[in-house]
This record gives structure tokens, C-alpha cells and sequence, in this order.
């Protein structure tokens, strides 16, 4: 039985990722998406950045998905993650419809994991009505960034996938 904390909120980057980090991208949840094997959602989701299937291979040998965050970071990102970009290195630019397609990317790469492991479908249908939150403070899109009024998308797009579960279930 998971412990849903008093807030009904579910904080799974910060403050609960002890019990909730399954939730995250990050998690090592290998996903088969189109007959390819990626190692968590986070490598799927920024291989699709690219159809160069160098730079697709890179993502997949990636070891860890932060070091797939900064292969895929774009080349005028600041000079931090521009240092480790396979873009910058490479003289190439991600995709150019990639603000419009990287939700739907995600949604599908989310629906894969919890497709794939029961154990994880149950334990994300377990969260009940909880709010899902990435309280990251970095990341204002899939996050709730700096200010916390961030648009949540990666707690939103899991509570999508949460609501296609229970339909599913019952």
C-alpha cells in the first residue's frame, strides 16, 4: 500500500522521490517503442530529437539519462550543457518541430513504461487522485520551475496516463 502524502500531492522529483520515483523519466524502466529497446522514457523521449541514427545511437549507449539531458541540449544552450551537446559537437540542430512534437513524445514514451510493467501501472493507479508533481525547480515546462507556478506537464501528461489506466481496469 503506498502512503499518499496528507496534501493528496505527490512532489516525486523532490520531496517524495523516495517513494515515488518510479514516476520519473529517469526511472530504469527499458521501453520498446517501434521495435527499438531504450533504457528509461528520458532516452526515448530525447532520441526524438534527431532522426540521425548517430545521434540516436548515442542516446541509446548513454549510460545514464542525465548524461542523455546534455548530449541532447541544444547547441546555443548555455555553455554549460552546450559543452556535452551532440548538436554542438556535431554541427547540427535538433529537429525544427520540436516545441510542437515533444509533448505527444513524451505522452507516448510514458504509456510505454506503464504498458510494459503491471508492477508500475499498479503502483501509478495506486496514487489514486493525487496530484502528480516534477517539483523540480530547473525545469519550468515539465516542471514547476523557480517560481513554482511552472505548467507541471510531466506530472500532468503521468496523471493522463493514470486516467487511461483506470479506464482500462475497470
Amino acid at each position: 500500500m503506498i502512503a499518499i502524502p496528507a496534501d493528496n500531492r505527490i512532489l516525486y522529483y523532490r520531496r517524495d522521490r523516495e517513494a515515488f520515483g518510479f514516476l520519473s523519466h529517469f526511472h530504469s524502466s527499458p521501453i520498446e517503442i517501434d521495435g527499438e529497446i531504450w533504457p528509461t522514457v528520458e532516452h526515448f523521449y530525447q532520441a526524438q530529437k534527431s532522426p540521425s541514427h548517430a545521434y540516436r545511437a548515442a542516446i541509446r549507449a548513454a549510460q545514464h539519462p542525465g548524461h542523455v539531458k546534455r548530449l541532447s541540449a541544444p547547441p546555443d544552450a548555455k555553455a554549460r550543457l552546450a559543452s556535452g551537446s551532440w548538436f554542438a559537437q556535431n554541427g547540427q540542430r535538433p529537429r525544427a518541430d520540436w516545441e510542437d512534437a515533444k509533448l505527444e513524445i513524451m505522452k507516448r514514451g510514458d504509456h510505454a513504461k506503464y504498458a510494459r510493467y503491471p508492477d508500475l501501472a499498479a503502483r501509478l493507479l495506486a496514487t489514486g487522485d493525487a496530484e502528480l508533481i516534477e517539483d523540480s525547480e530547473s525545469d519550468g515546462f515539465w516542471g514547476i520551475g523557480k517560481d513554482g507556478g511552472g505548467p507541471n506537464w510531466a506530472g500532468r501528461v503521468l496523471m493522463e496516463v493514470r486516467e487511461h489506466l483506470r479506464r482500462r481496469s475497470s
